[in-house]
């Protein structure tokens, strides 16, 4: 059972293409990893799973239950922010929940 399907995606900035019909899926218990040079479309590839950039054309979809957060690689936190914060922001009733237990 895929967690994520990816169908087609395709980007485009101009006449610049970054990726045509992507497709792929990630089944549980996966391990992926992303690797490529500068410019590539990496961080685009996550803004478009994330939903904070609209594809040309394509198809992003996760199963029900899934949730997904993205930290953006730019440094625009609050400084009174800690990293850990930044990065488990999303998580505030999972934290609550832990915190409780122990």
């Amino acid at each position: 059972m895929n967690l994520l399907s990816v169908e087609n995606l395709t980007v485009s900035f101009g006449e610049r293409t970054l990726f045509s019909d992507l497709t792929f899926g990630i089944s549980k218990g996966q391990k992926v990893a992303l690797v490529a040079k500068n410019g590539t479309g990496k961080t685009t590839l996550f803004r478009c799973l994330t939903g904070l950039h609209i594809p040309n054309s394509g198809t992003v979809t996760f199963r029900n239950d899934i949730r997904v957060g993205f930290l953006n690689q730019d440094d625009d936190l609050p400084e009174a922010q800690s990293v850990r914060d930044a990065v488990l922001g999303g998580m505030e009733s999972e934290m609550q929940a832990i915190s409780h237990y122990n």
